[in-house]
């Protein structure tokens, strides 16, 4: 286990969440969706760089249910697009604890799963707690906001 890796990853979480807050991407529809959106292609760079094309053809499978996810959370209303992209976080992080035993991908780093996967749980963790405890109101009132500041 990579306590750098894991430390980084926190630390990176943690800024993201605090730039969404601050910049007010939060309340947007769009931001969370596209965020998790890159989370498979990191994966697919990995497969590329170790000249993996079958872990490639394999990431891509899987990526597709990572960008649908992504895209029904992004036409969906704001207080289930927080949920599933929340559910989204939760199963990539299952994924990259369980990627080397799925199959390998020569191209990506040891320290990947400390990484990715704190962002990935802490993320998710973090959505479910705000769908919980953010009234509906507070997400409409925050759409509104944005197109206001925009």
């Amino acid at each position: 286990m990579s306590i750098y890796a894991l430390t980084i990853g926190l630390v990176a979480v943690f800024y993201v969440i605090y730039r969404f807050k601050k910049t007010r991407l939060e309340k947007t529809r769009w931001a969370y969706p596209v965020f998790m959106a890159t989370f498979p292609i990191y994966y697919f760079i990995f497969a590329i760089y170790g000249s993996d094309y079958i872990a490639l053809g394999k990431e891509m499978l899987i990526g597709i249910i990572f960008f649908i996810l992504a895209y029904v959370a992004y036409k969906s209303n704001r207080k289930l697009s927080v949920f599933l992209v929340a559910a989204g976080c939760l199963l990539h992080a299952a994924y990259d604890m369980y990627h080397d035993i799925l199959f390998i991908n020569a191209g990506t780093p040891g320290w990947w799963l400390e990484f990715c996967g704190s962002i990935d749980l802490i993320l998710g963790l973090y959505l479910i707690y705000s769908g919980l405890t953010v009234p509906d109101k507070a997400y409409k009132q925050g759409a509104q906001v944005v197109r206001a500041s925009s």
